[in-house]
């Protein structure tokens, strides 16, 4: 009775799951919507509306274009609850299929599956790029080679044989991730997977073990893939839409790839298959599918006296670039050619390319290197603008150019050549020399919380002290400006400086009672009221990548908590390098403002 019992459980349980899987993700996609409206953060619905391996980016176009970008989020819940039911959907229980080949691609295909919904992410995530293409080498690749040996008729060679070219263009980007010198020419095989899967659609539909909505499934997706490039080229000539947004958006479609898989899995419990059409050999179907097989690999061919051209700027690997800002000291030497290149004709944010799509890689090189020739930014001009550029104006600029004249770039700037650690490294090391100059200008007034730090100023100087959990947007900027050194509004200050785009040092000392006032030897000195709403007051540390903030934690102020505090703000900066600021701040109820030396 308990075995009957624990039976019918994983009976309903299989029954079920796809009805269970759907519901957690709408009930965490319901709490995400509701978080999303409360805060006003259209990316954290779309982070939990594509929480799995799916879906899309909400870049800065999407974010500006609200209306479209709920429509999206709306259509990828859809396509996203659609895939679920079709790979959750378990089939009844069958015997256990007698071919060892039928076992095992079923299970590569739920592999391959599992990989398209978390497992690519992971693997990104938690391994070597190296060892994250080995695993989709090993999964995919037998999957491919599997599937092509299960069909049965005439496409069954080809298909093996666009399956054997695949596993070759995956190995070949495997061996370039560990640093080996391949022929750009091996690239096109990155072109096989769609003609494979044209072949096992149609031998899937002679076949007879699969039924008609895997075999659409597996159409929809594949028509997908070999359409949207167009349709963005399209959208972003005649709809003004950045073309990394039209991609990242129309991506969502590609999770279909799921759905036929895990399908294709689901139905290959039948041991027998039993054709739906008879098998004669078709003229026209033997010459599809011998050209599907020949295009790839003639393209790998070219005739020595014709010059070859390749047009490189929208594969994936442009976005460490490009959007990830790879640094010239992490780039290996054998893709710096290709950092260029892509950097040359990226459109992010809306910004024009340096080179029109029209010109091919090697003559973008070939300027890319008379660039860095060039002495003057007119000269850059002159070339630019020979070369067709649809920004001859702005020039080329070194972080760009670096890649290919990495000695000439740095005879002026050096430090374009360090790596992300090396350049972290480098920033951390001036900063601590700049906090090293600093010393505390009260040594002998000691407070109950205080700290001393260089705090690095930005355009136009200033800096600010503030309440960072209050949310009220008070501006006490302006106002500093037209008293021309310290205001307040609510529970933000701002203090104007002397000087910009530099280090000041910064002292921050919280006392419980007023301090004696200490007039000697300041430029100014102002004291006035401001509000801490939730028991903090600080000065903002300058966080990784950013320009300005203090260059060492500094205490929080708000000694007692919530509630009112009069903050004197000493300055001098005239016969002083650096220029020295004091902050000092106690509790008290006066708003009075007091100017003691301007």
């Amino acid at each position: 009775m308990i075995f009957l019992g624990k039976e019918r459980v994983r009976g309903v349980f299989r029954q079920r799951l796809a009805a269970i899987v759907i519901g957690l993700y709408l009930v965490v996609t319901a709490i995400a919507a509701v978080l999303g409206v409360v805060s006003d953060d259209i990316y954290a619905i779309r982070r939990f509306v594509a929480s799995l391996h799916f879906g899309w980016e909400i870049d800065e176009y999407w974010q500006s274009e609200r209306g479209l970008a709920v429509t999206l989020i709306v259509g990828t819940l859809a396509v996203n609850l659609w895939t679920l039911r079709q790979v959750f959907t378990l089939p009844p229980r069958a015997p256990r299929p007698a071919d060892p080949r039928v076992r095992w691609l079923r299970r590569l295909l739920y592999l391959a599956v599992a990989d398209v919904l978390v497992l690519d992410s992971l693997t990104d995530l938690l391994l070597p790029d190296g060892l994250a293409d080995t695993f989709t080498l090993l999964v995919w690749g037998l999957m491919q080679v599997l599937f092509a040996l299960v069909l049965t008729g005439v496409l069954r060679g080809l298909a093996l044989t666009l399956a054997v070219l695949d596993v070759l263009g995956m190995a070949v980007e495997v061996a370039d991730e560990f640093g080996a010198d391949i022929p750009n020419a091996f690239e096109i095989l990155g072109l096989v997977y769609p003609f494979w899967l044209l072949l096992i659609l149609i031998g899937q539909h002679r076949d007879g073990r699969w039924r008609r909505t895997t075999i659409i499934t597996g159409w929809t997706f594949l028509i997908t893939v070999l359409v949207l490039p167009f349709v963005a080229f399209a959208l972003e000539r005649f709809g003004d839409i950045p073309i990394f947004s039209i991609f990242t958006a129309l991506a969502m479609f590609t999770i279909l790839n799921a759905a036929w898989m895990a399908r294709s899995a689901h139905e290959l419990h039948n041991l027998d298959p039993t054709p739906t059409l008879p098998r004669r050999r078709s003229g026209g179907l033997r010459l599809l599918s011998a050209v599907a097989v020949l295009i790839p690999v003639l393209a790998l061919v070219h005739p020595e006296e014709t010059a070859r051209f390749t047009y490189t700027g929208w594969e994936d690997e442009c976005m460490d670039w490009t959007v990830l800002h790879k640094k010239f000291g992490d780039t290996r030497p054998q893709d710096r050619d290709k950092a260029f290149l892509c950097l040359a004709r990226s459109t992010m944010d809306g910004v024009p390319p340096m080179f029109d799509d029209t010109v091919p890689d090697q003559r973008i090189l070939a300027y890319g290197r008379r660039l860095c020739d060039a002495t003057t930014r007119e000269e850059q001009e002159a070339l630019l603008t020979q070369a067709g550029s649809p920004r001859p104006a702005w020039g080329a600029d070194p972080w760009d150019l670096v890649f290919i004249c990495p000695g000439k770039i740095s005879e002026q700037q050096p430090h374009l050549l360090d790596s992300e650690a090396a350049e972290k490294a480098s920033a951390a090391a001036w900063i601590a020399e700049e906090n090293a100059k600093c010393t505390d200008p009260w040594p002998k007034v000691p407070a109950k919380r205080q700290g001393t730090a260089a705090y690095f100023l930005f355009e136009g100087g200033g800096y600010s002290i503030f309440d960072a959990n209050d949310n009220s947007e008070e501006d006490s900027f302006s106002a500093a400006i037209d008293d021309g050194f310290v205001a307040v509004t609510g529970s933000s200050a701002s203090v104007m400086t002397y000087n910009e785009n530099e280090p000041i040092c910064l002292t921050a000392k919280a006392f419980p009672t007023a301090p004696p006032l200490r007039l000697k030897g300041w430029d100014e000195v102002t004291e006035l009221s401001i509000l801490s709403r939730t028991g903090h007051l600080g000065i903002p540390l300058m966080e990784e990548g950013m320009d300005e903030g203090a260059g060492a934690s500094l205490p929080n102020l708000a000694l007692t908590g919530p509630g009112r505090y009069r903050l004197r703000v000493y300055a001098r900066g005239e016969e002083f390098a650096p220029e020295q600021h004091l902050i000092v701040i106690y509790p008290g109820p006066s708003t009075k403002k007091i100017v003691y030396r301007q």
